[in-house]
């Protein structure tokens, strides 16, 4: 254990430092949030507009689960998949420029997104395939309110293990979804203990480096409710608003670099040059 954290944490730095040097790449998880800020609100408002929203959440209110109803189910699919899809879009341009650092080369906006693009066979079928198990968890779920929760709780902590490498899978080698979990599956046999103290490590990385950023944003809160004045408490909160989004994107940013760094060397890819690999071989050598 204190082996995979040396390990874990060795990588979270890196990733962190990745970002540092290449700050470009925050880009990528600002778009996917507007993008799924946008998705959000095309199904939302007119699901608002015409009631529909209301009336599946009384059902969903209803004790021992809400009798199933497909078109909300349906529209619960086209989410996941709408949803799913411009995620996985720009975390594929992200581990693309993480590759390119890799390689010695100087990631941009555009390459990243370029290889995004010539995958998107790949990304459309692991966001059916995404929005597929997403809509049966939740009809597990409602289907009764203690033991479905549970079960859709443990299935999907199940589901997030399994996937943990699909996405550079389908970015590095072009495979499909069905290849890109036994991938995922096959590299996660060699690489659990990292990638499970990883994300512990990556937490506590990411606290020393964003708690300054942390802090201004709720300063800034501060201020704007003590100002008294609405249109200072106003401009105060955008700004504090605009810091905890930039902090969650460099948060959101390093997982995506620490996954793709971690799958990189499990299948005899390259690390950055300052990185010390030998405990790193150590890592992945074949399981007796």
């Amino acid at each position: 254990m204190f082996e995979s954290f040396g390990r874990s944490w060795q990588f979270a730095t890196t990733s962190y430092k990745v970002l540092w040097n290449n700050k470009q790449l925050i880009v990528f998880p600002l778009l996917s949030t507007a993008a799924a800020a946008v998705v959000v609100a095309s199904f939302l408002v007119p699901l608002w507009a015409t009631g529909e929203l209301g009336q599946w959440l009384d059902n969903a209110q209803q004790q021992g689960g809400a009798p199933a109803d497909v078109g909300m189910y349906i529209t619960l699919f086209c989410f996941y998949f709408c949803n799913y899809f411009v995620i996985v879009f720009f975390n594929s341009a992200l581990i693309a420029c993480v590759m390119q650092v890799l390689n010695g080369e100087q990631p941009t906006i555009q390459s990243g997104l370029a290889v995004a693009a010539r995958r998107l066979p790949q990304i459309t079928g692991w966001a059916l395939v995404s929005a597929l198990v997403g809509v049966a968890l939740r009809a597990i779920e409602n289907s009764n309110k203690r033991a479905g929760e549970l079960i859709a709780g443990l299935l999907g902590t199940a589901w997030t293990a399994m996937t943990f490498f699909v996405i550079p899978a389908i970015v590095l080698e072009g495979v499909g979804p069905v290849e890109a979990v036994r991938r995922s599956l096959g590299t996660l046999k060699s690489t659990w203990g990292t990638a499970l103290v990883g994300n512990f490590s990556l937490g506590l990385v990411g606290l020393v480096v964003l708690l300054p950023l942390y802090l201004v944003a709720v300063g800034l809160a501060v201020l704007g409710m003590m100002s008294g004045s609405p249109v200072a408490a106003a401009v105060a909160f955008g700004f504090a608003a605009i810091v905890f989004v930039l902090a969650s994107a460099v948060s959101s940013a390093a997982g995506t670099v620490f996954t793709a760094l971690l799958f990189s060397f499990a299948t005899g890819r390259t690390v950055p040059a300052d990185v010390d690999t030998t405990m790193f071989a150590e890592a992945f050598v074949a399981k007796k």
